[in-house]
């Protein structure tokens, strides 16, 4: 009975001994997530609660390997922890969103943006007016489907018109703005996975992106050069748009301050969420000022969004029913409630990836990868690779960001660079390829806003072809790859 006790006593010890995931299990994990990723997406499923599914069963592969939930939830707490700061600037965003359409501040972007379009430069006119929306709101899917589907609607009221070719403009300018804007998600994600601060972030991500959308701009006017477009106005329900900003808002100088605000603290390397705070408060101020809204809506704009209902109070004879479904969709938006599924998504994804990387399933599946990186060439590649992976896999840059982030940042820093450089080369190859992935939520939107299948938009995505040649191309010269000892003298400074 006694050697039976010990025995038996022996076998659970020997179970609760604590292992690392086998590359099986690992595969698993990756298995179970593309099966419910790709089946979701079809069925237009919530993605966070996808990942909570995702998350059970890593948390399954992590009992299986000897670890209490216990064990799990004190590492998963501290990744969440140390990614507070960045989380926080989530918050701030939808605050900012908020209170810049209640200020007129995106509204005047667009009025103006809008009329700047020409017949003749219609590629040329496409990648900037979506890149100028994008940019401004943080939004490519906003982007496309508000300056996307105007400047579709006049391709397709012109002659001789590549309509793919605007297509792939608009789609490549609405991603140029996404990749740089301090309001869009990836871009956090980007600056969040790696630790690093969004505006460091984005003045490395510059050194791709605006020479790739450069290059784009080039081939486009050569094509606008060689095109017959003819020549057409703006099309009916652009100017009842246009009608609708006109009487909606008054037009000043004084409705852009909140962007200045936020370039000054861009360039001045201030706190990221205390500057889009400020520059949220400053848009409120102006809202009720200048635009003669109520200081109730505005705060009310803070949180849900605003809404064009608002304007009536202000504006005699103004009635929002009537300024149009393109109205509603552009402007009725923002606030902290619009970006709760955001912020919730990247919760879990960190949870997912902390016990990937505690369980060791990720050591098991790119180890051996890793261990034979040995160059800049090689590390980015392997980057741009598992990016491109793990986006397919997760049908959205979401995961990509926060995984690839987890699994290389160690792996830039023992080699001396700079994470920097490890968050550009995520941007470079996961913001906008979930575009070109036809099961992946952008995948199945952007063909259905602007009316062309990726097959047929996507050989225009210059820009695209651009940064991915950039990106190897500074991998192989050293060309603008900043060293880590750059990075802590920053920090020390």
């Amino acid at each position: 009975m006694k050697k039976d006790f010990e025995r038996r006593n022996r076998t659970m010890k020997k179970q609760k001994e604590k292992r690392k995931a086998t590359l099986i299990e690992a595969l698993s994990a990756v298995l179970v997530l593309l099966v419910i990723f790709f089946f979701g997406s079809l069925a237009d499923l919530s993605a966070p609660a996808l990942m909570g599914i995702a998350l059970m069963y890593v948390v399954f592969i992590g009992w299986r390997c000897g670890y209490t939930w216990k064990d799990l939830e004190e590492f998963s707490a501290e990744k969440v922890k140390a990614a507070a700061p960045a989380n926080s600037v989530l918050i701030a965003v939808g605050f900012l969103l908020g209170a810049w359409m209640f200020s007129g501040t995106i509204p005047m972007f667009i009025y103006y943006g809008v009329q700047l379009v020409s017949a003749k430069w219609i590629l040329v006119s496409a990648f900037i007016l979506c890149a100028i929306f994008s940019t401004c709101t943080g939004t490519s899917w906003g982007s496309a489907a508000t300056a996307g589907i105007t400047m579709m609607g006049i391709a397709m009221a012109m002659p001789n018109v590549n309509i793919a070719a605007v297509a792939g403009a608009c789609y490549t300018g609405a991603i140029f703005g996404d990749k740089l804007s301090p309001l869009s998600d990836t871009t956090i994600l980007a600056s969040l996975a790696t630790k690093n601060d969004i505006f460091d972030h984005i003045k490395n991500m510059s050194k791709t992106v605006v020479p790739g959308g450069l290059i784009g701009l080039v081939i486009y006017a050569v094509m606008g050069i060689k095109a017959d477009a003819g020549a057409a106005g703006l099309p009916e329900n652009t100017l009842q748009l246009l009608d609708a900003l006109d009487g909606a808002f008054k037009w000043n100088v004084i409705v852009l301050l909140p962007m200045v605000l936020l370039i000054y603290g861009c360039i001045a390397k201030k706190p990221s969420t205390v500057i889009m705070m400020l520059s949220a408060v400053l848009a409120l101020l102006i809202g009720v000022f200048y635009q003669g809204f109520s200081l109730e809506d505005g705060i009310t704009a803070l949180y849900s969004g605003f809404n064009l209902e608002m304007v009536e109070g202000a504006r005699s004879g103004f009635v929002a029913a009537e300024a149009g479904d393109d109205a509603m969709a552009l402007l009725n938006r923002g606030g902290l409630a619009s970006m709760m599924k955001s912020f919730i998504t990247v919760y879990i994804c960190l949870y997912f990836a902390a016990i990937m990387e505690h369980i060791g399933a990720i050591e098991a599946l790119l180890g051996k990868l890793l261990l034979s990186v040995k160059t800049r060439f090689s590390l980015v590649f392997v980057t741009s690779i598992s990016c491109v992976v793990l986006t397919a896999i997760g049908g959205s840059s979401t995961l990509a960001l926060i995984l690839t982030g987890e699994m290389y940042s160690e792996k830039y820093k023992e080699m001396g660079l700079s994470t920097l450089n490890l968050s550009r080369t995520m941007e470079d190859f996961c913001t906008g390829t979930a575009g070109f992935i036809p099961w992946s939520a952008s995948g199945i939107y952007y063909p259905s806003v602007l009316g062309v299948p990726i097959a047929q938009y996507f050989p225009f995505c210059f820009m695209s072809y651009a940064i991915w040649i950039l990106a190897y191309f500074y991998s192989i010269t050293g060309i603008c790859m900043k060293p880590l000892e750059k990075e802590a003298e920053t920090a020390t400074a």
